[in-house]
């Protein structure tokens, strides 16, 4: 066989495999894709599901220091389902609407009273869409959230984000993932609660408040949790990181009672919560079954607005009795909203039982219902008041 025969025969072989190679059959190039930020999810008046995206538009920082152009923009589709209204999102974007880098998802109250199963299956089967985003319902729509401005960020959803990162500061709001929000859905013995994101005029100033959160029954929204009851609820799921807690001290207790009315700031205490610890035992004594809330509590002593000074033990010993009941007072808030008012297991008293006493739960599940607002609960606080700050 001659060298120039080989040669032919190598060229065409390989040319021939070139039409083999698997290759990208939705490849994009960059500038035709639609990085979107914020999704909001809808039930309209037309009895529709609606979906908002905020879009981020790359071409504001291409040509920046040029004016008129807007670093997002919003788009909204509708449709018989969510794949239905996502996919007619095409037809107005111009380009491919990408979703690894959403930021949040914003679910309006309408849909959440609906019944939110669909949604989550629309959530986790889309492969572009992360586990980890996170879930926040609103009052009202979401439609509104999304759109809203921000003074805080080009980009509104990264304020959300920040909000969401620093949520621990104060432990007043529940943010939750989608995975975690699913979780909890599908879980037997728990139901589910999601954080709250409001959006309102302050002075004319744009502004967006983390506080509260929404409780479910099933995937059902019943009611909403405000930022008492939500850290009552961390206080239960052992999630508080942070925050502050205030009491009135023992003197402007007295005159509280006494007066009827506000005491002003005289009298007035703030911890700082350093540490904390909880745990849900629930305690089956024969048939009868109960439940205790043991909670550990470290705080710093922030401030005193009566200017007294803390030096004695027996100052200390009043402080920690005074913040035992402060967190004991959260902790029933929720505990008797849960039972009484939403008679819905948002504390996983359910999921506790069945992990302790398996035998006992598949015997009870099916009273579940009836049984959870009849039980006793418990709360135990070990408070420990670890400093007193320096006041210079």
């Amino acid at each position: 066989m001659s060298n120039g025969y080989m040669k032919r025969s190598v060229i065409l072989v390989s040319l021939f495999s070139l039409l083999l190679l698997p290759g990208c059959w939705d490849h994009r190039e960059l500038n035709e894709l639609g990085v979107v930020s914020a999704l909001g999810l809808d039930l309209n008046e037309r009895g529709k599901i609606q979906i908002t995206v905020q879009v981020i538009n790359p071409q504001a920082y291409i040509t920046k220091g040029q004016e008129g152009k807007a670093q997002t923009r919003i788009l909204t589709s509708e449709g018989e389902t969510f794949f239905d209204a996502v996919r007619g999102l095409m037809t107005k974007s111009g380009d491919r609407l990408f979703y690894p880098h959403n930021q949040v998802i914003v679910i309006g109250e309408d849909l959440a009273r609906a019944g939110v199963k669909p949604i989550l299956d629309f959530l986790e089967r889309d492969p572009e869409i992360r586990l980890f985003t996170w879930v926040l319902l609103t009052e009202g729509k979401a439609e509104e959230v999304v759109r809203a401005p921000s003074d805080e960020s080009l980009i509104s959803a990264m304020h959300v984000m920040l909000l969401v990162d620093d949520y621990y500061s104060a432990s007043k709001s529940i943010p939750r993932n989608i995975l975690e929000f699913a979780t909890m859905v599908y879980s037997e013995g728990i139901e589910p609660v999601l954080g709250k994101i409001e959006f309102y005029e302050e002075k004319g100033n744009p502004t967006y408040q983390l506080i509260g959160g929404g409780a479910f029954k099933g995937d059902k929204l019943i009611d909403w949790l405000d930022a008492g009851e939500a850290r009552g609820y961390l206080w239960v799921h052992n999630d508080v990181n942070g925050g502050i807690i205030t009491a009135y001290t023992k003197e402007g207790a007295e005159n509280q009672a006494q007066a009827d009315g506000s005491s002003g700031l005289g009298e007035r205490i703030s911890f700082e919560i350093i540490r904390t610890k909880s745990r849900v035992k629930p305690v089956l004594e024969g048939e009868k079954l109960s439940f205790v809330i043991d909670l550990d509590v470290t705080c710093n002593l922030g401030e005193r607005t009566d200017n007294k000074e803390t030096i004695t033990k027996e100052d200390f010993k009043e402080l920690e009795k005074i913040l035992s009941q402060a967190v004991i007072g959260e902790v029933q808030g929720i505990v008797d909203k849960a039972q009484k008012e939403l008679r819905s297991d948002i504390l996983g008293f359910g999921l506790t039982t069945k992990r302790k006493y398996p035998d006992y739960w598949n015997q009870h599940k099916e009273q579940w219902e009836e049984m959870f607002p009849e039980l006793e609960v418990e709360i135990l606080v070990k408070a420990v008041v670890d400093g007193q700050g320096t006041v210079r």
